[in-house]
């Protein structure tokens, strides 16, 4: 029987190892990770149908990986007035996660409309909504360290030049827009650069805990 088993070892190893490679799998897919970057999104595995783009630092769930491509899970927020076609990370609060296609948002049957809760401010309508969507394959980040850092640095950098340095919690995230809208003119920020910094404004603002 010892014989027989060392024999067969080599099996035996294989079998484990495809164990192994279907288990670390399942510990993959469902997990939160963070776009380290902005993604093209697809409907389809194949990336022939774009549908938008998803901004950097932003939470996904990742559903299943493939040779290509990688299936992610969205749940944010939208306004039901217009198309609805930019959807945000939090509830009444411009914090841009994904601009879609107005085609892909004029079909309801694309999401899943999760709550519809009312902006006591303003009146409008907001809903949740989730959708899963294809991007290429890339390295999704375990955390925001590295992209709150690099963010902070550009800020510390770019925006006290002119002036006294802002503490984020000066303002909440949406008058953030304003203000950064206002000031960026006068610094060297590239486009990523301006969308990573007004995100880490909007989501380090005096209402980011709310």
């Amino acid at each position: 029987m010892i014989s027989d088993m060392k024999t067969n070892l080599p099996f035996f190893s294989l079998l484990a190892g495809f164990s192994f490679a279907i288990f670390s799998s399942n510990l993959i897919a469902s997990s939160l990770a963070y776009t380290p970057n902005s993604f093209a999104l697809f409907a389809d595995e194949k990336l022939a149908q774009p549908i938008g783009e998803l901004e950097a630092g932003v939470p996904v769930k990742l559903v299943q990986t493939t040779q290509n491509a990688d299936q992610l899970e969205l749940e944010m927020w939208r306004k039901t007035k217009g198309f609805g076609r930019i959807w945000y990370n939090q509830f009444a609060k411009h914090i841009t996660d994904a601009v879609f296609d107005k085609t892909f948002t004029q079909n309801a049957a694309n999401f899943e409309v999760l709550e519809n809760k009312e902006d006591p401010l303003t009146g409008l309508v907001w809903q949740k909504v989730k959708t899963k969507v294809w991007v290429k394959k890339s390295e999704l980040s375990q955390n925001l360290t590295v992209f709150w850092a690099n963010a902070e640095s550009t800020f510390k950098t770019e925006c006290s030049v002119c002036h006294k340095q802002r503490d984020p919690k000066m303002h909440d995230a949406n008058e953030w827009v304003a203000v950064f809208n206002g000031m960026v003119g006068f610094t060297d920020m590239d486009k990523p650069q301006q969308k990573q910094v007004l995100r880490y404004l909007q989501l380090h603002a005096a209402d980011a805990s709310k």
